[in-house]
């Protein structure tokens, strides 16, 4: 069982997808607003939230300077709010793992989500895996594509259907880890 987490003065157990989350969200949200320093990891999943939420929470995430992982799993994302989460890969400096697993967010836009990592040195693990629309060869393509251009992410999870792609992302992740690995060594 994972460890509890504070997330807006209440305990909450990260874990099964199908456990009722009883986060209060529009507390959560001013946590984040306010870069309140007691929160280091939001566990939104299993609430389904409004894209008007969404662009709150990632607006909010943009400044923040406390919390290092975001948890939206099963939370009815769309691709109508992927623009925040872009623009907060690309800004936040804070962030070490982001897992939207589990949403309704298509190929084309994931995607885009995994270019923006491009200009993003801290996030250290992506999951974007089990969306409810299947990824095309072209979009698995050119997420695997992606990938070479980020060296801080160790682990991402997707649902690959293309082998070639699969095999690329898993050589440019198994590279990162090195990289970590001898900057931990004091080798790089």
């Amino acid at each position: 069982m994972a460890d509890p987490v504070l997330c807006s003065n209440k305990l909450v157990e990260a874990g099964d997808m199908e456990e009722v989350n009883e986060i209060n969200v529009e507390d959560t949200l001013h946590q984040i607003q306010n870069n309140d320093s007691s929160l280091t990891h939001c566990i939104f999943n299993n609430v389904p939230l409004e894209q008007e939420m969404v662009d709150n929470i990632t607006t909010a995430m943009v400044d923040n300077k406390h919390v290092k992982k975001l948890e939206m799993c099963n939370c009815s994302i769309t691709d109508e709010s992927i623009e925040g989460f872009i623009t907060l890969l690309k800004t936040n400096t804070t962030l070490e793992s982001l897992s939207l697993e589990t949403n309704k967010i298509t190929g084309k836009h994931l995607k885009l989500i995994v270019q923006s990592m491009e200009f993003n040195d801290t996030l250290k693990e992506l999951r974007i895996a089990n969306q409810y629309f299947t990824t095309g060869v072209g979009d698995e393509m050119a997420i695997s594509k992606a990938l070479a251009n980020n060296t801080s992410l160790v682990k991402f999870s997707l649902n690959w259907k293309n082998g070639g792609a699969r095999n690329t992302a898993d050589r440019l992740i198994m590279r990162n880890n090195d990289v970590a690995r001898k900057k931990r060594q004091g080798l790089s």
